[in-house]
Parts: structure tokens; sequence; C-alpha cells
């Protein structure tokens, strides 16, 4: 049953009026506080038609608003309805909460989609607006939500060694040392990204994540019980893991921890736990230990088998992507093609690549004005057609030994000065990036500049990070650390990260550039022995840059150097695989500037 927005408000509106409450907080997140969320999850797209992965709404008995960061200002006043929601930049939610929630009122949300450090925050709120915050044990977005999807049953996997490089019991040890340390019993585990890494688990629950969701119990004599939908877990997985790791069905999740987890010292990360399971602790008199979650800066640093799988993974997207340039160079100038035409046929050239799982994310194929849209995705209501002009595509790929995330800016016909200044000045930063060597107490915050420079002295910046990490076929988007101005993370860079280089500029209703490639974090040997270690970036992603957008004069020597430098290893790394119609085109396309 198809029903509109507006009806969606009322019967959400009168859910909250048979509660007596005033407000329903609508965060974009899931269970396991996951990045892309499965279709029955995107309780936030259903209700507002929002569906950016990065949003937070709230509706109250009169009012609604949606808030977003500088990636999706433009997406969500295209996608929702502004005489029923307003769509407002994140920083401004805390005024607008104290502004339209009145004292006294009662606002509430799901304890299955808030972590620690939102709940806290959102607690401070309440305090100083004096509005009345209580968790419902029925999301009232379900309550209405009659036609919600089903999820999937595709069971889950064993990662092989071979793309691993390390097995469970030899990643164990690190966190049983963490336990000691703390002197703390037990480790909860709430992200599923790192259950999944920790036992060599992967699975289809979310469409380009590859996770089976689950939430873990790791105690300090090194044994696990694990909770997941136990219908995906095959024997095979039990077997590999016995006797070691327990599998329970997530539905006796709240009885064992509230009965058994009692009076433990619990370890547990603020960022990733759902408020529902530190509730259940709670009532087990237990002393509880908040921390940033161990396994994330262990899984962050990739293994040298994971860095090789890297490599691989990207030579052959290499190939894939280059197939895809050569094509697209020839028919779009024809004028018969579409954002979702190249999208697709994108998707089908990485398909014939071997080890291809999945898509890492939904491509980006915005043309024109939908390419200042940093993450568009094409429907069919927004579906250009590619004619003379910019287009931008952002894509990548999860094969079973890595993950790819990149993003080439396409010109279809001469493109003009304006849209040259401005890419040169993106590739400068882009190449600022790539040589960049620094101390090993570096984060990625301190990087960020040099991506942004040229842009500034013109007056020009874009409003999203210059890079993030990429998991190790696991989320594209790995937290912790990247190059993010105006970030909280202050994590320094460590050989083995694997992370993306990605300065762009937008123009708003008219183009949107971007070149994105992903770098991993290397030694760099010292040339004397009175030098100390540096570190700098190895260059993963195989694909030429568009030499027809750059302003040749704009660049030093040094930077026309290493785009030529990069062009020949693009060649040499990608040619052997090619036909010889494609081999001719990539001669030409990273031929000297």
């Amino acid at each position: 049953m198809s029903v509109n927005t507006n009806d969606k408000l009322t019967f959400l509106r009168q859910a909250l009026k048979k509660e007596k409450a005033y407000a329903f907080l609508v965060p974009c997140s899931d269970a396991f506080q996951n990045e892309y969320r499965a279709a029955p999850d995107e309780r936030l797209a259903w209700l507002t038609g929002f569906d950016g992965s990065s949003g937070f709404g709230i509706v109250t008995t009169e009012k609604a608003a949606v808030f977003v960061d500088g990636r999706y200002t433009l997406q969500v006043k295209n996608q929702i309805d502004s005489t029923l929601f307003e769509g407002l930049p994140i920083d401004q939610r805390d005024t607008w909460t104290a502004a339209n929630i009145p004292a006294n009122a009662v606002v509430l949300y799901d304890p299955w989609l808030f972590n620690f450090t939102e709940l806290k925050t959102w607690q401070t709120r309440a305090k100083e607006t004096h509005f009345e915050l209580k968790p419902t044990p029925c999301n009232l977005v379900d309550s209405i939500w009659l036609d919600r999807p089903k999820t999937q049953t595709k069971p889950a996997f064993l990662h092989d060694i071979k793309q691993a490089g390390l097995s469970f019991l030899q990643k164990r040890d690190e966190l049983t040392n963490l336990l000691k340390q703390k002197k703390a019993d037990t480790l909860l585990i709430g992200n599923s990204e790192s259950l999944n890494w920790l036992l060599n688990i992967r699975g289809f629950d979310l469409e380009f994540t590859p996770i089976a969701n689950m939430y873990g119990l790791f105690y300090k004599n090194g044994s696990m019980d694990v909770f997941a939908d136990l219908t995906k877990i095959p024997q095979q997985i039990k077997d590999s893991l016995s006797p070691d790791v327990t599998f329970y069905d997530l539905t006796m999740c709240e009885s064992f921890i509230t009965n058994k987890i009692t009076k433990k010292t619990v370890i547990f990360d603020t960022a990733k736990t759902p408020v529902a399971l530190i509730s259940f602790l709670n009532q087990g008199n237990n002393t509880l230990i908040p921390l940033t979650d161990p396994c994330l800066p262990l899984r962050i640093i990739k293994n040298p088998t994971e860095l090789k799988g890297f490599r691989q993974s990207h030579r052959r997207d290499g190939v894939a992507l280059v197939n895809f340039l050569a094509w697209i160079s020839e028919e779009a100038p024809k004028g018969g093609l579409t954002e979702i035409d190249a999208a697709n046929y994108l998707e089908n050239c990485r398909k014939e690549q071997k080890l291809f799982h999945s898509l890492s994310f939904p491509t980006i194929a915005g043309f024109g004005p939908n390419g200042a849209i940093v993450h568009y995705r094409a429907t069919e209501e927004t579906n250009a057609r590619i004619k003379h002009g910019i287009l931008l595509v952002d894509s990548g790929a999860q094969y079973l030994d890595g993950t790819t995330d990149v993003t080439r800016t396409i010109t279809i016909g001469k493109p003009t000065a304006e849209q040259c200044d401005r890419f040169t000045r993106v590739l400068k930063g882009h190449i600022a990036v790539a040589q960049a060597i620094f101390p090993p107490s570096t984060s990625g915050t301190q990087l960020d500049t040099l991506a942004r420079q040229f842009l500034w002295q013109v007056g020009l910046d874009y409003n999203h990070g210059t890079g993030h990490g990429v998991g190790s076929f696991l989320n594209v988007h790995e937290g912790l650390y990247g190059i993010i101005s105006k970030s909280i993370h202050r994590t320094i860079l460590k050989p083995g990260m694997v992370i993306s280089n990605e300065p762009g500029y937008y123009k708003t209703d008219e183009y949107g550039i971007r070149i994105e490639n992903l770098v991993a974090v290397v030694e760099i040997a010292p040339a004397t022995e009175s030098e100390s270690t540096k570190l700098g970036f190895e260059t993963l992603t195989l694909a030429p840059i568009d030499r027809k957008l750059i302003k040749k004069k704009l660049l030093t020597h040094d930077e026309i150097d290493w785009l030529n430098s990069y062009h020949a290893h693009v060649y040499a790394h990608l040619a052997p695989y090619l036909n010889e119609h494609v081999k001719v085109w990539l001669a030409e396309a990273t031929k000297a500037l």
C-alpha cells in the first residue's frame, strides 16, 4: 500500500498523541549503528524522502525537520517536501530543538538506534531545554510502516584466510591483553564490522557492506558468545570457530545479558553500541568502562596479506574503469546515454572481474547540475541525459580481497576555461596530498590544508572531508581516521592504513568536480643515517585523469612529472589485461602532458 508523505506524518503524529508524547527522534541509523542500512531500516528515507547515508529527523505534533551535514545540503532540498519538513544543516539542530520543543514536553526515542555518545548529547539538550527524554519499546515509525520490507535471508560465509591474512586466534590475543590491562572481565562488541573482521565472517545483511549483523561478548579467557540471526549462520562457520565461539539467536540477547552478565567489569564502545544493550548491562549491576572499540585500531592497520589484496583488487578494478572510460568517451558524445546507463555499464564492467562481490556504495553518476550534489544518486525522476558538459562518476566495488572507491571527472565535448581552472586546482590539491611526506606523529587532519590551498587562493572551497578510511572487504567508509578538516578525529596516520584522497569543487546548479584515488600509508626509508623515518602515500587506484580538463600552465614541473609518472604507471599495470581497442584508448589517455 502506497502512503504519501503527508499521510505518514499524520499517522506518526497520531501515534505520538497515543503515547502522550510531543516529539519523536528519527535518526538514520539501524540497531547495529551501520552507515549503510538494509531496506527495512531506512526509516528516515521512508518517512521523509531523504535517502542520504547521514541525516537526522525530528517530528513534533506541529513541525518536522531533517538535519544533514554539508555533503547533503543540496540533496535534502531536492528530496523532501518543504511544505512538510524543514531541511537544515546539522549544526542548527540544537537551535531548532530549543525553539520548537517546549518545556516539559515528552520526546521519545528508540534505544536501539542511539549509541551511548548520542544519548548523552540528547540528555544534555533535554536538561538545558527542560523536556523529558524517554525510550520507547516500539519504534513509532515501524508501527505505521505497514508495507515495511522483509530482511534478506542469504547466509553468512567465512572470509578465507588467504584474503584475511590472520585467523581469529591470532587476532584475539590483542583483546585478551587489553582486558587484562583494564582489569576487565568482558568486552561488549556492538559493531558488526568489528565482529566480522575479528571472526573472519562476511555476509549479505547490507547491500554494499559485506557483513552479517551481530553482537558479541568477548571474555578475558579468549572465548566469545555471539548473537546473530541463526538462520544465516551455517554449520561451517560454527565448526570453524568452535569451541572458542558460541552462537546464539539475536532474540536471546536481552535475557542472556541480563541473567548471565552480572557483577562484571565490562568494556563497551561509546560510539557503536546501542543504548539498549547498555541498559541490559546496567540491570546486572556491572561496572562499565566506556572505550573506543578496541577492534577498530587493529583492523584499520591492514596486514601484508590485506595490502596485497588491495593492490590486486585495484588492478582488476582499474581494468573495469578503463573499459568504462573508453566506452563512455565514444558513446556519450552521441547524446543517447543517461546517468543510469553510465552507472549500469560501469557495474557490469566490474561484475566481469574475478572475486567481485558487490558495489561498495551506490554509484554516483552526476551530469551537469547533478554533479554538484556531492552524494547524488540518479533515480528515474532525476536521470539526466549526458550531453555536452561534465560528468562526475564516483564508484567502487567490494572484491573478496579488497575494497575500491574512485572518482573521475569526465568532460564531454570542450570544457570551459572556468571548468579547466577549477579542475586543475583540484588536481593540484590531489597531487599535494599524494606527494606528502610527513613525520609518524601526523594526523590526517593536519594534511587537509594541502588539498584545499589552491582553491583557497581564489576564494573557493568544498564542503566535505578530503579523505576517509577504507575497510578491507568491509565498509568503504571506515571510521576513526582520514583526511578531514574540522574533525574530532586526531588519529595518527600509521603504515597499513588505507584512505581516500578526494578534493573537489562544486558549482551549484552547474557542475561538480572531484578526483579520488585510494592511497596506503607507507614508510619511507631515511636517505641517510641521521634522518628519522618518514611516512608517505602509495597510490593504489589505477585510472587515467582527464587530460582535457587540465590547464597546464597552472601546474608546476614537479606536478606535471607526478601526473606523467602516475599515468605511465596506470598504463603499465593495466595494458596487459585490455583488448587492443581499449589499449589504444588508454595509451592516448595516459600520454605525457
